[in-house]
């Protein structure tokens, strides 16, 4: 009882300290005032003078890495490496202010993120699932995982760091591929099938998202966020497409779609991507033509799979 008593006389005390409780507002004060300053002075000018570090677009898509001592290897790594590009020249996505000076740079990079996300879905539910003993890898689950995250959360949460962790986990996928490589079926933890109609789903799924983003409606204020987010899944598209060019190519041959269908979809896709404007008008067509352009790409990318399913 007597501790209670001295408990509540401490706190009654440190209560009824009014100056001591003026000296903590004050100072509380003080600080949320110069939080506010910095927050504001970062988005300008801060940030507007950061921004040209960020502010170039593509207009290729970088080369891949082509790894002839595992099947597979080339295609996986053509998502991770594309991923990785994206770390290297800095991830607008979450950078708050910087972004909204340059979002032309940061819608590129989304939409580039939703077409590796479709990449890494495909490869957990078609490329790299073992039939076998009916499990997706879980590595690839992990990575699909942390891809999917929403790239609009708060200033606080860190994209990068998500991304990361996706090539993290991709890396230990291709570690247990390699492991397993000589093992049974039954036996394996980590697959990849080199098959046609795994890689006609998995160009079903990329013409679908492409298709999305081409009928997303735009205006007059929202054009150029269209143009370059449609540009950056092209550019995914032609990083994993030249990955499953090294890898099923010969499946391809068999189907007789390389020459006739395959091949003239890379180009079509370069071409697309080649188109870099200092200003997106739609006055000049620049939208609708990349529009038309893609609207192209989703309809071979439709022959292309049905080729394969049905030789």
């Amino acid at each position: 009882m007597e501790m209670i008593k001295s408990i509540f006389a401490f706190f009654g005390k440190g209560i009824a300290n009014f100056s001591e409780w003026k000296a903590f507002f004050k100072v509380l004060f003080n600080i949320v005032i110069i939080s506010i300053l910095c927050f504001v002075l970062w988005l300008f000018p801060v940030s507007l003078l950061v921004a040209p570090f960020y502010s170039i677009t593509q207009d290729t898509a970088k080369a891949i890495t082509v790894y002839k001592n595992l099947e597979g290897k080339t295609t996986v790594n053509s998502v991770k490496n594309g991923l990785q590009d994206l770390l290297d020249e800095g991830l607008v996505t979450n950078f708050t202010g910087v972004n909204l000076y340059i979002d032309n740079k940061y819608y590129e990079q989304i939409g580039q993120i939703e077409m590796f996300r479709i990449s890494i879905n495909t490869l957990e539910n078609n490329l790299a699932r073992n039939r076998g003993t009916g499990g997706a890898n879980k590595y690839l689950v992990k990575a699909r995982s942390n891809i999917y995250a929403d790239y609009n959360l708060p200033i606080f949460t860190s994209y990068t760091t998500r991304v990361k962790d996706t090539i993290g986990n991709i890396n230990l996928y291709l570690d247990q591929l390699e492991k397993d490589q000589s093992k049974e079926v039954v036996d394996k933890k980590a697959v990849f099938i080199v098959n046609s109609d795994n890689l006609a789903e998995v160009l079903d799924k990329l013409k679908q998202q492409l298709q999305t983003n081409v009928m997303v409606k735009s205006t007059m204020f929202t054009n150029d966020d269209k143009f370059y987010k449609i540009k950056g899944n092209l550019i995914a598209i032609s990083k994993f497409l030249h990955g499953i060019d090294y890898d099923f190519k010969e499946k391809m041959k068999d189907k007789s779609s390389y020459k006739d269908n395959f091949l003239p979809l890379l180009d079509l896709i370069e071409k697309a991507i080649a188109q870099n404007h200092i200003v997106i008008m739609e006055s000049l067509g620049h939208v609708s033509k990349l529009e038309k352009e893609a609207n192209i790409i989703a309809q071979k990318l439709g022959e292309l799979r049905d080729k394969l399913r049905n030789g």
